[in-house]
């Protein structure tokens, strides 16, 4: 998106395409050989573009991280970038977690929990009352009002003999010795509902996507793991992550989800993958409908990732512990791909999608000439808007105070100007805003 408004102003352009691409991406410590995140109170994660009230809206999640969960709330922002309101856990529920945060209906919204607490762990080898587990919990919330609308918790319906994450495993997983250290064994990360009211849910330490009863919570059926309802005909799959609905009816289910085929210590294939599954009800089996690989030789990702499909049937993926991003046909064939050559950074879930916004500030303006008998320099910043076209420069003269637009087909003016305002121009001509007024700096950008 456009530079800050302060500092690092580019030259004055053309301004951004109604479609965005937004990645969202985590940064790890000593990511060679630690799966540990690094612990901030200032977490920003999962942005995505979410209906609200009618409308388009920025969504996002805020915390502080602590290994492979966090602790903190989701804000909702409108197309001016004002706070709309927040979303929080309830029912006396720890923070939410950073893992989901999907509007329902423009409505509620489900977010998940890692909710810690003593369990007995004695079968375990860790002695009666010393135990602590991390409870799965996702909660539907009604948005407007903040009231919990459903509530689920894993450790009312999975045994901890369903996990294939073995205490101590690593420090996401935990030893279960202290409440810092709970174990892990469930991993939510990720919910969806369909037009029934059941829900989706996707655990990446028991390697497995169950279907949730709406009405009492039970589970209707799961797709992998160690018990599950379906035979998996021509595909495996292992700690995905990002389940959706796709299509449902009496007799077959349709699925998308990131299969990540690896938690780094166990493999399941050799590369990730998006997958489209379908699930048979009549015969109890589930088949490949289609997979997406990233171009080459593929990537391998031990966590995160998402599969997002478009509305023309393109899909796109996030390719989690790797921070890069694909577009496929709907055939498999690569269209678009991109990684940022950060080496400490990872990419959670990426996503393509249209987003119109006009900032509530106005846009910002810098001006540089080393000396009055010098040319005239302009940088010009927007953050967040997508409907410029194009800027038009008002400047004073040297034997003139009034301000006149430049005629200018760079961004240059061979003159000195004193002082300059820049105003938005849109595709068909209408003036959508004006910086304020300054005055020609004799320091670049950046350098003061």
């Amino acid at each position: 998106m456009a530079s800050n408004q302060n500092s690092n102003l580019v030259p004055l352009r053309k301004g951004l395409p109604v479609i965005i691409w937004i990645l969202t991406f985590v940064r790890v410590i000593n990511c060679a050989n630690s799966t540990s995140f690094h612990s901030s109170t200032d977490i920003f994660h999962d942005l995505h573009v979410c209906p609200y009230n009618g409308s388009d809206h920025l969504c996002y999640y805020q915390g502080v991280q602590t290994e492979g969960y966090a602790r903190g709330y989701h804000t909702i922002l409108d197309d001016t970038y004002k706070e709309t309101t927040t979303v929080q856990s309830g029912n006396g529920t720890l923070p939410s977690d950073l893992h989901e945060m999907r509007v329902i209906n423009g409505k509620t919204a489900l977010i998940t929990i890692y909710q810690t607490g003593p369990y007995n762990l004695s079968a375990y080898g860790i002695g009666p009352g010393n135990g602590w587990v991390i409870d799965g919990v996702f909660q539907e919330v009604d948005i407007k009002t903040g009231k919990v609308l459903f509530e689920w918790r894993s450790l009312d319906h999975v045994p901890l003999s369903a996990t294939l994450i073995p205490l101590r495993l690593d420090a996401v997983v935990g030893d279960g010795l202290t409440n810092g250290s709970a174990w892990d064994y469930f991993h939510i990360n990720s919910v969806d509902k369909n037009n029934d009211g059941d829900y989706l849910v996707s655990a990446r330490h028991t390697s497995c996507i169950y279907k949730v009863s709406g009405k009492n919570g039970s589970i209707i059926w799961q797709l992998g793991g160690n018990q599950s309802s379906f035979q998996l005909r021509d595909y495996n799959f292992s700690y995905q992550h990002d389940a959706r609905f796709r299509e449902e009816n009496e007799t077959t289910t349709i699925l998308s989800f990131f299969d990540n085929a690896s938690n780094k210590h166990k493999n399941t294939s050799s590369t990730s993958s998006g997958k489209i599954i379908s699930i048979d009800h009549n015969t109890d089996t589930s088949t490949l409908l289609r997979e997406y690989h990233a171009p080459g030789n593929g990537l391998l990702s031990f966590f995160q990732g998402n599969t997002q499909i478009l509305p023309n049937k393109n899909v796109v993926i996030g390719w989690g512990t790797h921070p890069s991003i694909s577009e496929h046909t709907e055939d498999g064939t690569a269209i678009f791909f991109a990684t940022l050559e950060s080496p400490d950074a990872q990419n959670y879930r990426a996503f393509k999608a249209n987003w119109t916004a006009k900032p509530s500030d106005p846009p910002a303006l810098r001006t540089y000439s080393p000396s009055t008998n010098s040319a005239t320099t302009f940088w010009v910043s927007w953050n967040g808007a997508t409907d410029v076209d194009r800027w038009r420069i008002h400047a004073t003269s040297p034997e003139s105070d009034e301000f006149m637009p430049l005629d200018m087909t760079t961004y240059v003016s061979s003159s000195y100007h004193p002082r300059a305002f820049a105003e938005a121009i849109a595709a068909n001509g209408s003036s959508l805003a004006n910086s304020s007024v300054v005055d020609a700096s004799s320091s670049l950008p950046g350098s003061d």
